[in-house]
């Protein structure tokens, strides 16, 4: 119990300092589909452990300009909100395409979770709001706000009972 606790306490400190200190981005030219396969390797174990079904469709996109790091960690935060979302099973496909006449690069992850309730859509990006009684509150309020100093934005759509959809559209390399 104090083992658990002590690492329930030392995310909830990571997940703050993440949040309040906005680091500087390290631009450099990314290819998304790269970062995207970093981070779903990061979270294997946890992937195969719940038994979600991965589908990786990824496209053949321009770089962006973009922070690696912080962008792993924007697709770490949903794949993780995902897999937590459908606890056992489910599908998560990650997908990504040049969308809007080339104006935009889309991260699209979409679960076949239970979706999120109404209302609770109007607080998903608030700091510290969770339903989840180990969560923090963190997780989508950073991806938020690297997305956005990113020269992005984050869309979302859901269907009670029928999942999530969560994508990032960030500016192709040259034109932010």
């Amino acid at each position: 119990l104090v083992q658990r606790e002590t690492e329930r306490c030392s995310a909830i400190v990571r997940n703050l300092l993440d949040f309040a200190r906005e680091r500087p981005l390290a631009l450099k030219e990314v290819n998304v589909n790269l970062v995207i396969e970093e981070a779903v390797q990061l979270l294997g174990n946890q992937i195969q452990i719940q038994d979600v079904k991965l589908e990786k469709r990824l496209g053949h996109v321009p770089l962006v300009d973009g922070d690696f790091g912080q962008m792993r960690q924007s697709c770490v935060n949903v794949i993780m909100n995902a897999c937590e979302a459908m606890q056992r099973g489910g599908r998560l496909s990650i997908d990504t395409a040049l969308v809007d006449g080339g104006a935009w690069v889309e991260v699209a992850f979409a679960d076949t979770g239970p979706g999120i309730p109404p209302d609770h859509l109007s607080k998903i990006f608030d700091p510290f709001f969770t339903t989840k009684e180990k969560g923090t509150g963190l997780g989508l309020s950073v991806v938020y706000g690297i997305v956005e100093r990113h020269g992005g934005k984050v869309e979302l759509s859901t269907a009670v009972g029928k999942g999530t959809r969560v994508a990032f559209r960030l500016p192709p390399k040259g034109t932010r």
